[in-house]
């Protein structure tokens, strides 16, 4: 399918939803790309996107083997500001040169960027060095690119699908997090981060090696040529709906994100018992994985910013409860964790979406990058500030508020975007 067909097709759907969408559409368009749809999977559930849902693991490790300070720690975080400006430049390089061949020399070097951590020394300095590369070279497995190969691929179902292959993410946060604390608990953190660089080497890189681009059905192989006819910087900046988009993502994915990096310390101040929490981080992964089905199928059928708004409203009353409660129980923990993990599914799935049904396939990367422009800039701000709120309160009360605002901040801007337009292009 041609970019021309593709968007005609698009804007056929711009009212209504064809009865081919949703679970029906997706077993169809799955029997034919599947090795693209699981290579997309792994890629997303087992390269750095999955290190940023289990980061929180190694803090208390690292303190206690340097002495580093949780907001020491934490400032590590800022590498998502240098990530957030090579975001646009990495996606634009996708549109033009195609997805593939960027996974897998990323992947690559990511792999040795994980036994670099496992090797540390303890200096802050070398940590700094390596969470700044592990960001920038991440962005070659992130959405920015299995997104728009997903999108290439599954069309008719294209909300449905993005949510199987991006819960990769998901289950890799559910099933991982107790895995990694049993060997970080037995061998050390320096286990840990090489176990990661195993899970990259040994299942996530072969499957983008054999299954990206291997599909067999030819409209699919046509669509995964890339379009050296580029829309130019200055035009998308012109477009009003991608400042919405990129605002709304920055301000709605990174409090998500911020809370993971410091989920199991933060539910330790609240009471909860070390392994107890390690597990609670896991359940998280479970409601993201849940939150980004519902969503993949709901955006299918329904007009998608009105269902992020929805799921931004479940993540700010997840955030206060964690506030209101000087102390956790168990079942009110476990309903923090679901609400807070239910929306981290669906803005994982929704924004992806959003972008190629408002903007189309042709720049696709480019724009998704600008969207991990602003996701990564608040992630760092977001990050950052919660452990530093630990170090000077004693507490994260004050910062989760603030983190509960942007929420709802988030799924007010995503209403601002309006009807699905008519790509013409």
């Amino acid at each position: 399918m041609t970019e021309k067909a593709q968007t005609v097709h698009d804007a056929g759907h711009a009212g209504t939803q064809s009865s081919d969408h949703g679970w029906q559409g997706a077993v169809e368009e799955w029997r034919s790309n599947w090795r693209v749809g699981i290579a997309a999977f792994m890629a997303i559930g087992l390269s750095h996107d999955a290190y940023q849902a289990l980061s929180s693991l190694f803090v208390l490790p690292l303190q206690e083997a340097f002495g580093w300070s949780r907001g020491q720690i934490a400032f590590a975080h800022y590498s998502s500001l240098v990530v957030a400006f090579a975001a646009p430049f990495v996606g634009r390089a996708v549109d033009r040169f195609g997805a593939r061949r960027i996974m897998l020399g990323g992947m690559t070097l990511s792999i040795l960027i994980y036994l670099g951590l496992a090797s540390m020394n303890g200096s802050l300095a070398l940590f700094y060095m390596l969470s700044v590369l592990a960001g920038v070279i991440g962005l070659s497995a992130s959405g920015l690119t299995c997104s728009r190969v997903v999108s290439q691929y599954f069309v008719r179902s294209r909300g449905i699908s993005l949510a199987i292959a991006r819960s990769g993410l998901a289950l890799a946060s559910a099933a991982l997090p107790t895995v990694l604390f049993a060997i970080i608990a037995r061998f050390g953190w320096r286990a840990g981060y090489a176990t990661e660089a195993l899970l990259v080497l040994a299942i996530a890189l072969p499957a983008v090696w054999f299954w990206i681009g291997s599909s067999r059905t030819p409209t699919a192989a046509e669509q995964q040529r890339p379009d050296p006819d580029l829309p130019t910087w200055l035009q998308l900046l012109r477009e009003r709906r991608v400042w919405l988009l990129c605002v709304g993502a920055g301000l709605g994915y990174a409090p998500a994100t911020a809370i993971m990096t410091q989920l199991q310390p933060l539910l330790i101040s609240k009471g909860i018992e070390a392994e107890a929490a390690a597990a609670l981080v896991g359940m998280a992964g479970i409601a993201s994985f849940v939150g980004a089905l519902i969503t993949g199928s709901l955006v299918d059928r329904f007009w998608a910013p009105g269902i992020a708004f929805l799921f931004a409203c479940g993540s700010a009353a997840g955030t206060c409860l964690l506030v209101w409660q000087g102390a956790l129980d168990g079942p009110m923990a476990g309903l923090t964790i679901l609400l807070i993990g239910l929306g981290l599914g669906a803005e994982i799935d929704v924004v992806a979406y959003m972008v190629a049904r408002y903007f189309g396939i042709r720049s696709f990367s480019t724009i998704y990058g600008m969207t991990v422009f602003f996701i990564a800039f608040a992630s760092a701000v977001g990050a950052s500030m919660l452990g530093a709120a630990f170090d000077r309160n004693g507490n994260y009360d004050a910062a989760l508020l603030v983190i509960a605002a942007s929420f709802m901040a988030a799924g007010c801007v995503y209403l601002m975007m309006g009807r699905y337009p008519r790509h013409e292009d």
